[in-house]
């Protein structure tokens, strides 16, 4: 793969972000410290989870913080031309939000770098195809212009986040790899507790599933239900519509529950200012 755009080092300097945004490419060294603990929320507020499609690429980062200071705004990153970013430690922390590697991605960002990820983030960007690294040598090959084999890029990873990442992301695998596919019980192979019994009779034959189920192994199992909240419905089903096309054949339908749950006050909507407070006070029971 060649990352044909420019690298954004999240500094802990406001003015090294500025310099960046303003056309400087900078190398590791003249990045100075990067930020830690760079959140979701920092890489997409709350208010920019409003959206679920390619208006999340205006908002990556415009909550992030360089000092007391937020110096990337809205469409900053889609046009500052940006294919890569690098951070610190503990990149994603925080919610759980799918919108944080989505906007990323929507806005061109293809690769992010950074010490150490949390779990769900990086899952999360598994899932989405964006790819993630925690080899910072990678960054002066990026700069030289050099193609990175996707084989490499993968290396450290299960054998199933490999083959999801190869494939463009989860639904790009599933649509190629899952249909049709079987369950076993994978139980009785060995000693197992309960739940790893509850997985063993829920598990899927996938081409790259371990068929051992042992932990850290990557398997595919039958969800006996599944639920989702306003939150990302919409999100879910731009993703669906723009892998598999219009419409989306529902498998098992009655066993898919969705439920409001962040906006049911309404509050981030008159944020928002999608509608006027006064409607919301009428119509919003505690």
């Amino acid at each position: 793969m060649k990352f044909d755009g420019r690298i954004l080092f999240l500094a802990a300097d406001p003015r090294r972000i500025e310099a960046q945004l303003a056309g400087a490419d900078l190398d590791l060294a003249g990045a100075g410290p990067l930020r830690d603990d760079v959140s979701t929320d920092e890489i997409t507020p709350v208010a920019a989870c409003l959206y679920h499609d390619d208006r999340l690429g205006r908002y990556p980062y415009t909550g992030f913080k360089a000092g007391d200071a937020r110096p990337i705004g809205v469409d900053a990153v889609r046009n500052g031309g940006f294919a890569v970013t690098v951070a610190g430690s503990r990149y994603g922390k925080g919610s759980s939000r799918e919108h944080s590697p989505a906007a990323e991605k929507a806005a061109g960002i293809r690769l992010i770098i950074a010490k150490s990820f949390e779990r769900i983030y990086r899952q999360n960007a598994d899932n989405l195809g964006l790819l993630t690294s925690t080899d910072f040598g990678l960054i002066e090959r990026i700069r030289r212009g050099e193609a990175i084999d996707i084989e490499e890029l993968v290396a450290t990873r299960d054998a199933v986040t490999a083959a999801i990442l190869s494939s463009g992301g989860l639904l790009r695998y599933g649509r190629a790899h899952l249909r049709g596919t079987s369950e076993r019980d994978a139980s009785g192979q060995r000693p197992q507790t309960y739940f790893e019994k509850i997985l063993a009779r829920h598990a899927v034959l996938a081409p790259d599933g371990d068929a051992s189920l042992e932990p850290g192994a990557g398997a595919f199992v039958r969800a006996d239900w599944r639920f989702i909240h306003e939150y990302f419905t919409g999100m879910c089903g731009a993703i669906l519509h723009g892998t598999f096309g219009r419409p989306v054949e529902m498998h098992d339908p009655s066993t898919i529950i969705a439920f409001e749950d962040h906006l049911a006050g309404g509050l981030a909507h008159v944020a928002m200012r999608l509608c006027a407070e006064t409607s919301m006070e009428s119509t919003f029971t505690p």
